[in-house]
């Protein structure tokens, strides 16, 4: 078998460490003094957040502080949290024009009516059934140019694709038409607010950046800026945000735009230009420390390995998705319950650990796949009206999985199962990008 080539988020995370804890974590006289220095323009609430207690469901599943594995027994299937799976392969020619992933996908968006792959050099629009529609934008410098897609992000209801290159933000309609631009020196993730608002993570990789988060006008010019707190002084081993663009920090739920730091334990919300916290997700004595982003001392190091942290989060209706890269596990809380779970780590997953751990690296986590007996789902993404799990891979590479790990035995719809085998029969990899799979959520 070919070496694998994986394109979800979460095994890229572990090469992009980035600190910065949360201001409900205790403040440092340093917190302290930035905080009365904000002016009453900051906007920022101090409210309650709903907590989600991990530490409470680690005392009660694990044992010493090494996270040594718990009993598999009771961890999550797909089955436990979708009722339906299907999946869609992304054609690489319309007749008119090819379009060939050069590069792993930094992010897939799924619509109501389209998918659109990011990739760092463009921007790939396809229908739901994976026919290959158009490519956005082009490379150069003039209107509706760029040079790269730094980031991206897609609003279904105002049908607005929004992507940030080297100074500025390109927006475009669904038909693939330039809008406008917006003149930008900010480089973290976007979210559209309204037709006029665009909120951006605010990148922190290397000095002492005051802002987390901003607001921006049609015009580019910061409308609102939100402080951060917790400062640190430079030094070559440290960073204290993510550079990486596959880790959601700005994600939406319906109409709240949710946002979290690097290695952060609390999720804010934003809405009518305050900053609430809205989840806290209380760590304990497992929760991390500034100190020990210090990368060369041994000491500290060794105490980040008993440490958790958040990856990225996202809510739907019913449930919140919590990676956690150093176990590697998906945390699930359950809102309708308010019960914590778990996905398992992708090795204990399916009978064909080797083959298994190949195509999904060693920092993943999944949901054993119980439906039709295929691949395992990993939360690559939520789609954009938060009632679907998306994960993809490439097309060639699934053929080649299958033909030699096999299908799981026993699925709950056997039907399913000859349905998949089909499709992944179909598969050619001379015309064929992607092999995206889809769950939908429970109510």
């Amino acid at each position: 078998m070919k070496t694998t080539k994986r394109i979800s988020s979460s095994a890229f995370v572990i090469l992009t460490f980035a600190v910065t804890l949360a201001p409900i974590s205790c403040q440092s006289k340093q917190d302290k003094k930035a905080s009365s220095e904000q002016s009453k323009d900051s906007a920022f609430v101090f409210a309650t957040p709903k907590v989600i207690d991990l530490k409470g469901y680690f005392d009660r599943h694990y044992k010493g502080d090494d996270f040594a594995t718990r009993d598999t027994s009771g961890i999550l299937s797909l089955s436990d949290i979708t009722d339906d799976v299907e999946y869609v392969l992304l054609k690489a020619s319309n007749g008119k024009q090819e379009k060939f992933l050069r590069s792993s996908p930094e992010h897939l968006f799924l619509c109501k009516d389209y998918i659109f792959v990011h990739e760092v050099d463009g921007i790939i629009q396809y229908d739901r059934q994976g026919n290959l529609i158009r490519t956005i934008g082009r490379k150069g410098a003039g209107p509706g140019e760029f040079n790269w897609v730094y980031t991206m992000v897609v609003d279904d209801n105002m049908k607005r694709i929004f992507i940030k290159t080297s100074g500025k933000i390109n927006e475009y309609d669904f038909d693939g038409k330039f809008v406008r631009d917006i003149k930008s020196t900010y480089d973290g993730k976007l979210m559209p607010l309204d037709s006029n608002r665009i909120a951006a993570d605010v990148e922190n990789l290397w000095y002492d950046v005051k802002e987390r988060l901003v607001i921006l006008n049609g015009k580019g010019e910061v409308e609102k800026s939100f402080p951060r707190y917790q400062l640190f002084e430079h030094t070559n081993y440290a960073r204290t945000s993510s550079y990486t663009n596959r880790i959601p920090r700005l994600t939406k739920y319906h109409d709240v735009v949710c946002f979290n730091e690097a290695y952060n334990d609390t999720i804010f919300e934003l809405k009518n230009n305050e900053l609430k916290m809205r989840y806290f997700v209380d760590f304990g004595k497992y929760a991390l420390k500034p100190e020990y982003i210090i990368y060369e001392n041994k000491e500290y190091a060794e105490k980040k390995q008993k440490c958790l942290w958040l990856n990225g989060f996202y809510e739907t209706d019913r449930y919140i998705f919590m990676p956690e890269h150093m176990l590697p596990k998906t945390f699930v809380y359950d809102k309708k319950t308010d019960q914590i779970t778990e996905g398992a780590p992708t090795f204990f997953t399916h009978k064909y650990n080797k083959e298994y751990y190949n195509i999904f690296k060693k920092f993943e986590a999944g949901f054993y796949n119980d439906m039709d007996g295929g691949i395992a789902q990993n939360v690559d993404e939520i789609s954009l009206d938060s009632k679907y799990i998306v994960s993809y891979y490439y097309a060639s590479d699934i053929k080649d999985y299958f033909k030699e790990a096999g299908y799981g035995t026993n699925p709950k719809y056997p039907e399913k199962l000859e349905k998949l085998k089909a499709l992944v029969n179909s598969i050619d990899e001379d015309k064929h990008n992607l092999f995206i799979m889809i769950s939908k959520l429970k109510e």
